[in-house]
């Protein structure tokens, strides 16, 4: 394994590959760090060359202080690798950058794998996604109220209640850990500097056509739940899968569902060769 920093524009990007073969770039969650993959660390370089990274802002990479943008950290890093195209990854907010970096970047990008995706630019299906939205406001009312009181443990532990309610003992007390190290985003909002490309995301998912797997557990939020099979209907011949017993953070709640879903889809793809079907 090899761990090392990038110098971007405005800052550094800490990142780490292992493995050897096709490249695979594992992008995490908004309220965690590159350390939510290690399981995936250790099962997916038995068939890719693996690169996971901090987002600024997050784990070792440095805070902005100026505007920055995901999508060209994201393009620096691959240069910088001799990477000249990838299959793609992301959780969450890491969704979010993977398809803004599909959106300005489309031929370096082999597959894509989205799990309970962000996306710039979207609009929603109607009242009953909105009403979930609506809904999931309140609470974020509850978590500014905390972080306003600098009460900053509450807001870390309403994100596991909302983010992580279907977790292992064990892999709840780990996205604590992350999430504990990375609590300075509570108060200084990294993406409040990040600028996304323009026109968004969303205005161009009829323009990806390359293999693309959504992912949702059936124990996320039902408004990310919505907005994924919405995402999957958007985007030209995608599949989706929806993991039993997952929350958000799908790769850490049932890793061994989550690990075979994503090798069965590469393989098929012709993107990635892992190991066998009992990762």
């Amino acid at each position: 394994m090899k761990m090392s920093y990038l110098r971007v524009r405005g800052g550094n990007l800490y990142y780490e590959t292992a493995g050897e073969g096709p490249p695979l770039v594992l992008i995490h969650a908004g309220f965690l760090d590159s350390r939510m993959w290690d399981d995936q660390f250790q099962v997916f370089p038995k068939g890719a060359r693996v690169i996971r990274y901090d987002v600024r802002g997050y784990g070792k990479s440095s805070q902005p202080g100026e505007e920055y943008s995901d999508t060209e950290d994201l393009f620096a890093l691959l240069k910088h690798l001799n990477i000249e195209s990838a299959s793609i990854l992301g959780v969450s907010n890491g969704g979010r950058i993977a398809l803004d970096f599909v959106s300005v970047h489309p031929s370096m990008v082999n597959s894509l794998i989205l799990v309970s995706p962000g996306i710039g630019g979207y609009k929603s299906s109607g009242p009953e996604e909105d009403r979930e939205w609506e809904e999931l406001d309140k609470k974020g009312d509850l978590q500014d109220l905390a972080i306003s009181e600098n009460r900053i443990d509450d807001a870390i532990n309403m994100d596991l209640e909302i983010w992580a309610s279907a977790q292992s003992a064990t892999s709840k007390s780990r996205i604590l850990e992350i999430a504990k190290a990375n609590s300075h985003i509570h108060k200084n909002p990294p993406n409040k500097l990040q600028k996304s490309p323009k026109p968004p995301a969303f205005t161009k998912l009829n323009q990806i056509h390359i293999p693309t797997i959504l992912i949702v557990g059936d124990r996320d939020v039902k408004g990310m739940q919505l907005m994924t099979k919405r995402l999957h209907e958007l985007i030209p011949g995608s599949k989706l899968s929806v993991i039993i017993g997952a929350d958000h953070i799908a790769n850490m709640s049932r890793p061994e569902e989550f690990n075979a879903i994503v090798s069965s889809f590469l393989q098929q793809s012709g993107q990635v060769s892992l190991v066998s079907s009992h990762v």
